[in-house]
């Protein structure tokens, strides 16, 4: 009976107070009880074994840049053909990801100019600061650790990637920084839309909402301590199979999401705080577009045919845009993983994209 009431008592903490209960556990096991199966030495060893199937040239290495968000912050970069005198493709990766994602993406997309990934802040192999909780502060913390890392790398203009999430950070820094900014490539974007009204749905949804809402999105993962890694493969079997042709061992793969969400979960619990109302923006980034891109910068929207992300905002901004280049290209068979599930046409977009320049047609 105490048990049952136990399970009650945390399931209303949850729902009603705004308590992240499988944060409190990871927490917890982690910091008391050493339930975790965190390992930079074996990230840094599955991030190496995956890009070992690139096999044109590349550089990692970490580039401080100072007090930024925490002290002394780096972010982890990934560079390729930086002789070309071409204007250089910065991508940006997606929620509880890092730059070995890219993998299928990376000789394609620099072949003809310099490429650079990079792991965001509080993400893959960066330093772990922790942000602010206000989201307005939280998107510029992003942003301008971004623009400061551009600075260090003297990289005067660039053709900015981003997926997902990092769609979003992509978008925001364009808008800010649009003089560094040669044409935005936003693929299968998130967070341009705001939260949906949920008063006509079930109780039952909106209760499963509102407790999602309440913990941070990978707690799971770090509750699971050394089983974590099994759960990635049980759990996200749709990722793996992604990189099946590209990666002889599947394990690898799934070694790699769990060391990237393992650690401190200071991006996770940065991105939270831009939540609203579930999945959702709480400053959604569509209708801010509308009034404060520069009209020379150019537009491709990558959306995936079958993904999940609601893309009626690359249509509104087409039509808002008359005069300058807004392009919408639909990546069949693909997702919202785009640049994974197909990744063959998702490169042959990009390389087009980067063809238009807001300088120049090249």
């Amino acid at each position: 009976m105490m048990i049952y009431l136990a399970f009650v008592v945390l399931f209303v903490a949850f729902l009603f107070y705004n308590i992240d209960i499988f944060g409190f556990v990871s927490c917890l096991f982690t910091s008391y009880l050493k339930w975790n199966g965190h390992s930079p030495l074996l990230l840094e060893q599955s991030e190496t074994s995956i890009l070992s199937n690139v096999k044109m040239p590349y550089e990692r290495f970490p580039v401080s840049i100072g007090d930024c968000v925490g002290a002394e912050d780096k972010i982890w970069t990934l560079s390729m053909n930086t002789e070309s005198k071409n204007v250089p493709l910065v991508m940006i990766h997606g929620f509880a990801a890092g730059i070995a994602f890219w993998l299928m993406n990376l000789e394609e997309l620099s072949a003809d100019r310099p490429l650079y990934a990079i792991d965001l802040l509080g993400f893959g192999r960066s330093s772990r600061p922790t942000f602010s909780t206000d989201a307005e502060t939280i998107e510029e913390q992003f942003v301008d650790s971004i623009d400061k890392w551009r600075e260090l790398m003297k990289i005067e203009s660039m053709i900015l990637l981003g997926h997902s999430f990092g769609g979003f950070l992509a978008t925001s820094y364009a808008m800010k920084y649009s003089n560094r900014v040669e044409h935005l490539i936003a693929a299968d974007p998130w967070g341009y839309t705001g939260a949906r009204d949920l008063s006509g749905d079930p109780l039952w949804r909106r209760s499963l909402i509102k407790v999602f809402q309440n913990m941070a999105p990978l707690a799971i993962i770090r509750a699971a301590g050394p089983y974590g890694e099994w759960l990635v493969k049980k759990a996200r079997k749709d990722i793996l199979r992604k990189y099946e042709k590209a990666v002889e061992d599947q394990n690898i793969i799934a070694q790699y999401i769990y060391q990237c969400n393992s650690g401190n979960p200071s991006g996770e619990e940065g991105f939270r705080n831009l939540l609203h109302g579930g999945p959702w923006a709480k400053h959604p980034i569509g209708d801010r577009v509308l009034i404060g891109m520069q009209d020379d910068i150019p537009i491709t929207f990558l959306y995936g045919e079958k993904s999940w992300m609601d893309n009626k905002y690359g249509e509104i901004i087409k039509a808002a845009r008359p005069n300058s280049y807004t392009q919408i290209e639909i990546v069949p068979y693909a997702g919202h993983h785009v640049y994974s599930d197909n990744a063959l046409d998702f490169n042959q977009f990009v390389n087009e994209a980067c063809k238009v320049l807001k300088s120049k047609t090249v």
